[in-house]
């Protein structure tokens, strides 16, 4: 019944309340929100989920008892069909909004503390903030009256963002296309998109910036307060999915310019209680797998080093020195040509899942497949596609015009993370923008060892974007062995490498990833939650 809830969340979230009951406000915001996920999750599933599924019959027969009975939970067919999906789907388990506590008991529960929780919708030519703001640890009773509510509205012209927003997309498809043949991002397209997020920031986040700290930073933010908010949840609906908010200098400066750990997001509040309320059927070992390049196109341009590493030498490199625990799961495609059903295996063999490689993932695993999976025991799920070359781009052109226009608009950067969190998975990383080869395959290798140390997501992409390099070997692949570019250090067959390619290099070095390039990398989900695959590793080391 979402349709009908949604229309009635409508009327208490946008008009019953406003500023009068900034805590009732805000909630109906968040149930908003909720209800409006759960709604197109469905749209997707039913769109992508095969006919004979066995979790899509179990649903259509609830349909049938709720449509033709008043009282369908008295019927013991009716509870045993609901039991058994309880149990068995992680879609059911998602929509189940009924089971969850109410909103103040998740801020307290599943939000960590000092959290600022921002819900941002666009209706009716408004911007609609609610914002809350989770006590310091304590006693529950307690803290249940601390949480800090503010709502506020701004009027948006949605014919002008949505402009700008298709402007920013034809930009992304452009990069996409030079990068076919540069192996660099193409500064004058870079330079236009990221005027466009600035226009984007300037019309959507600067008018309520100033609102946000003078509510929760009380004493400014150059004044140390414990009740000041240490991280922050973005809840973007799903057309302001898109903007990068996490790189906003706006909400940066809330928390330093470096101190990009601090941002998450997630589809809404109610997701993000759930993912830590619906553990996996089965405990399973912790293990971590990867899947690079698994068509085998990366190739070496005519201006590389000889010596440098393609994807799949990094991932042999990466699988020798155990920063990926199961080499027996992992592929790379000098191996083999990845099937659906390989991947599949990947993915229930395993509680953490990457991927290296070019393009669309939903290329390589099509998203009719990937709705099917129960993945649950999945911790994290980090796909580093987006690179693109000749090859790469023949075969996902090819993939795509076999699919249908609605199939495509389900696999964006919304709709892979709404799918992989009706799935079950805790925490989604992925790439959003096209990226050239060397810097994806340098980003991934130090995500994968942060992450493998035992770090948070947030943490591990917050040493993903804090890598240093000197500009001319920004574009430069790693060599032979993970040496730095521009090494030239014989390498010694008797002795492994134990270069580290995020160390911070000498004088000079700036920034390795471009401005654009730094809002490709989106995590959603648990981003502050340790990877138990990772904790295993280390305390196996102790």
């Amino acid at each position: 019944h979402f349709p009908g809830a949604k229309r009635a969340l409508q009327a208490l979230a946008l008009d019953a309340y406003g500023l009068r009951c900034p805590e009732a406000t805000f909630e109906f915001l968040a149930w908003l929100q909720s209800v409006d996920a759960c709604a197109r999750a469905e749209d997707f599933f039913e769109e992508l989920l095969p006919e004979g599924h066995g979790e899509r019959v179990q649903l259509q027969l609830l349909r049938e008892l709720e449509a033709r009975w008043p009282c369908p939970s008295k019927l013991a067919s009716y509870r045993s069909v609901a039991k058994r999906l309880q149990r068995e789907s992680p879609r059911f388990q998602r929509l189940r909004l009924q089971d969850l506590p109410p909103i103040s008991e998740i801020l307290t529960t599943s939000v960590p503390a000092l959290t600022l929780v921002v819900t941002l919708q666009v209706h009716d030519n408004f911007l609609y903030l609610g914002a809350a703001c989770t006590p310091p640890d304590g006693d529950p009773t307690l803290r249940l009256s601390q949480v800090r509510h503010m709502v506020t509205r701004i009027a948006v012209q949605e014919s002008e963002l949505n402009a700008c927003m298709q402007k920013m997309q034809q930009i992304k498809v452009s990069l996409e296309k030079d990068m076919i043949t540069s192996a660099k991002v193409d500064e004058t397209l870079a330079g236009k998109y990221l005027d466009l997020l600035a226009q984007a920031e300037e019309a959507l986040i600067k008018p309520v910036i100033q609102d946000l700290v003078s509510h929760f930073w009380q004493y400014g933010l150059s004044i140390e307060h414990p009740s000041n908010p240490k991280q922050l949840l973005f809840l973007p609906d799903a057309f302001l999915w898109p903007l990068p908010f996490e790189r906003f200098a706006s909400f940066s400066a809330l928390f330093g310019s470096s101190n990009t750990a601090a941002f998450a997001r997630d589809f809404s509040l109610h997701l993000l209680a759930q993912r830590t309320r619906t553990p996996p059927p089965t405990v399973r070992p912790s293990a971590s797998v990867l899947l690079t390049d698994s068509f085998n196109e990366d190739r070496l341009r005519p201006k590389d080093d000889p010596k440098s590493e393609t994807m799949c030498m990094v991932h042999k490199r990466l699988v020798e020195a155990k920063v990926i625990s199961n080499a027996e799961k992992s592929l790379h495609g000098q191996m083999l040509t990845a099937s659906p059903e390989d991947i599949k295996v990947m993915l229930t063999d395993s509680t953490m899942f990457f991927a290296l490689g070019f393009g669309s993932f939903f290329s390589a695993l099509d998203s009719r497949h990937f709705v099917t999976q129960d993945l649950r025991h999945l911790k994290l799920v980090a796909i580093f596609h987006r690179a693109q070359n000749d090859d790469g781009f023949r075969r996902q052109t090819k993939r795509d015009s076999m699919k249908s226009i609605r199939q495509q608009a389900m696999e964006n950067s919304y709709g892979m993370p709404l799918l992989a969190s009706f799935r079950g998975v805790g925490c989604i990383m992925l790439a959003t923008e096209p990226i050239p080869v060397n810097l994806s395959t340098r980003c991934f290798e130090t995500f994968a060892k942060s992450v493998q140390a035992g770090k948070t997501v947030a943490k591990a992409l917050e040493d993903v974007l804090a890598q240093k390099e000197k500009p001319e070997f920004r574009y430069v692949r790693t060599l032979e062995g993970g040496l730095p570019p521009g090494s030239t250090a014989p390498l010694d067959p008797k002795k492994k490498p134990v270069a580290d390619i995020s160390a911070t290099p000498s004088e000079g070095a700036e920034d390795l990833l471009p401005g654009h390039t730094r809002t490709a990398y989106l995590t959603v989900g648990l981003a502050w939650a340790p990877m138990e695959a990772a904790e295993a590793e280390v305390k196996k080391k102790k």
